[in-house]
């Protein structure tokens, strides 16, 4: 059973991320699906997402690789340190993230390359 996707409006995710709704972001060629809390959701978010971020579409089995985390913010006293930590679900000003870690990206971005590779070749 999941979690339901909770309002970010309600969260620290605009503190933390600049976001207000449920959005997908890259980072240091990790995907971050801010805001959903199911694999299905957030595959159809960065579904939605690929041409802009210039990444490959998940696959069923590519969601089950994905990381559910949850993050508030955290005060920096100076200038570079963390705006945001780890959290639990329930905490005040938590919110969720599903990661597409780097190294599971790269993964689809060669089987991707693979794919395109052979309809060239049979074409």
């Amino acid at each position: 059973m999941f979690l339901p996707m909770p309002d970010l409006s309600e969260s620290d995710a605009f503190a933390c991320l600049g976001v207000r709704r449920p959005t997908v972001i890259l980072h240091n060629h990790n995907v971050f699906a801010v805001g959903f809390t199911r694999p299905d959701a957030a595959r159809d978010a960065v579904d939605a997402a690929v041409l802009d971020l210039w990444l490959p579409v998940p696959t069923r089995d590519d969601a089950t690789r994905f990381r559910l985390a949850w993050f508030a913010y955290t005060h920096p006293l100076r200038q570079g340190d963390p705006a945001m930590r780890r959290a639990v679900p329930g905490e005040d000003g938590a919110f969720p993230v599903i990661v597409w870690r780097a190294v599971d990206v790269d993964t689809a971005r060669a089987r991707w390359a693979a794919e395109v590779a052979t309809l060239v070749v049979a074409a």
